[in-house]
């Protein structure tokens, strides 16, 4: 079988270290062995028909080669497809969207087309720097080097509408709970209402006044989300005023754009910013027939060099469940990942220069689902509550107290509902919005060690909607 004269099955191929291999889920109107070989062709060096310009050369160092089909329909089934890394272009992720996440989604074949996964070669992986920060110069930054505690911040609620002062003053609340970060909502930015100078130097005061208080290490997760202009002028005001330790820049990743978003990175490099993505508008590109899973979004920003992201909860309100919320905690801080089929995540190492990332666990958290949490993402977390600290009875202060609590319980080896008994605020959480088991976490967990073969059976006989999703 051939797509436009060319055959880009070839089955007896095993990848070498520097290719790029990636997982695709398809299904159309032709026989799956077609559809790979147009989306080989399209993303590669074919076309729909014979080319007369086409060379020996091309061909055998530039195109992609269809390696494994796992077959699930006449009509579809999934697909891994190794691509040459002379086929890319360096420092140039555009390039490779284009490429891999282009054109082959206007095929007129198909009918279901989901890239599941990326597994990027080492030789790849050597042009970016990765975080400057990363989980351990975060640590440093909170202080909790020694204490390797979970770090727990908030979102500052409403998420619009509220003055530079009712802002820093809802922060300075936070902050004298115990808090370790607050952070912009993501659609806050620069606003009349509450302008972006303004309120930076409301916040900072906030900070000021309550680490005199506190004894903490406090920070604001700054949103600096515009155009390129207008983002560099804000990292050049930010840094005129050294405030490298109070200021987390935080960017709006995806709505940013890679182009915009690997420069910027640079830039909170070189003033030696640490930086907060926030992953709002990747579920457009991400559910239904046709989209791109997160998790290889999730790699391209650990690669770019953001410190802490966003990644789900597992247990808050953001789909994905547990387990796939596991498998993006693992892409931001382990260095080697293994195969795991049913998630369609791929085996990967980072190179040794890229550091981890601190994972942020935010999306209807409250202190009653500290615990579960702490069972799933382990200690290197960021846990933040928005409506959890604000929507606490009493208050602010008292929401951020409670959350402080449960996680303090936590190190000390205490469930919440035990440690409520003698600490209220945590109690009042749990009377409100009551209590996730981490039991059922550590069940989840073990379930999937040992039934790993079943799950990856199930999803070979059911195909995409056999899998153990949640992420999309």
């Amino acid at each position: 079988m051939a797509y436009g004269g060319y055959g880009y099955l070839d089955f007896k191929y095993s990848p070498t270290d520097d290719d790029f291999i990636v997982l695709f889920w398809a299904t159309g109107s032709v026989p799956i062995e077609k559809i790979a070989e147009a989306i080989a062709a399209e993303s590669s060096v074919g076309s729909w028909t014979k080319l007369a310009t086409m060379n020996e050369n091309v061909w055998t160092h530039y195109r992609a080669r269809v390696f494994w089909i796992g077959k699930v329909g006449k009509n579809s089934g999934f697909i891994k497809v190794a691509y040459p890394i002379e086929h890319f272009d360096t420092k140039n992720i555009m390039q490779f969207q284009a490429s891999v996440l282009g054109n082959i989604f206007g095929l007129k074949e198909l009918e279901e087309l989901y890239v599941f996964d990326i597994s990027f070669p080492k030789g790849y992986q050597r042009q970016f720097g990765g975080p400057l920060h990363g989980i351990e110069g975060i640590r440093k930054l909170v202080g909790t080097e020694k204490t390797r505690r979970p770090h727990v911040g908030t979102i500052v609620k409403p998420k619009v509408g509220l003055t530079p002062k009712e802002w820093a003053h809802v922060a300075y609340e936070a902050y004298s709970g115990g808090l370790d970060l607050v952070k912009d909502d993501e659609n806050l930015v620069d606003q009349k209402f509450c302008g972006w100078e303004e309120r930076l130097h409301e916040v900072v005061k906030a900070i000021d006044t309550a680490s005199g208080e506190t004894g903490q290490k406090h920070l604001y997760s700054c949103n600096i989300t515009d155009r390129y202009s207008r983002m560099v002028k804000r990292l050049d005001y930010l840094n005129s005023l050294k405030l490298q330790k109070h200021i987390i820049v935080m960017l709006d990743a995806y709505v940013i754009g890679m182009a915009a978003l690997q420069d910027i990175l640079d830039i909170t490099k070189r003033y030696g910013f640490a930086t907060h993505g926030h992953r709002a508008g990747f579920a457009a590109a991400n559910r239904g027939s046709y989209g791109v899973n997160f998790q290889i979004y999730e790699k391209f920003y650990r690669l770019l060099g953001i410190d802490q992201m966003h990644i789900g909860t597992g247990v808050g309100k953001m789909e994905g469940s547990p387990l796939v919320i596991k498998r993006l905690h693992d892409i931001a801080e382990q260095q080697k990942l293994a195969e795991k089929f049913y998630f369609g995540s791929l085996e990967m190492e980072f190179a040794p220069h890229i550091k981890p990332m601190l994972s942020i666990a935010s999306g209807g958290i409250d202190a009653g689902k500290i615990d579960a949490l702490v069972a799933l993402h382990g200690l290197n977390t960021n846990i933040q509550a928005g409506a959890g600290v604000h929507g606490h009875p009493g208050g602010t202060l008292k929401g951020a107290i409670s959350m402080r609590q449960a996680i303090d319980a936590g190190m000390l080896g205490i469930s919440s509902p035990k440690y409520a008994k003698t600490h209220s605020e945590l109690a009042q959480a749990l009377k409100v919005w009551g209590y996730s088991d981490p039991n059922e976490i550590k069940k989840a967990l073990e379930y999937e060690q040992k039934n790993a073969k079943r799950l990856t059976a199930q999803a070979m006989k059911k195909g995409r909607n056999g899998m153990e999703t949640g992420g999309e």
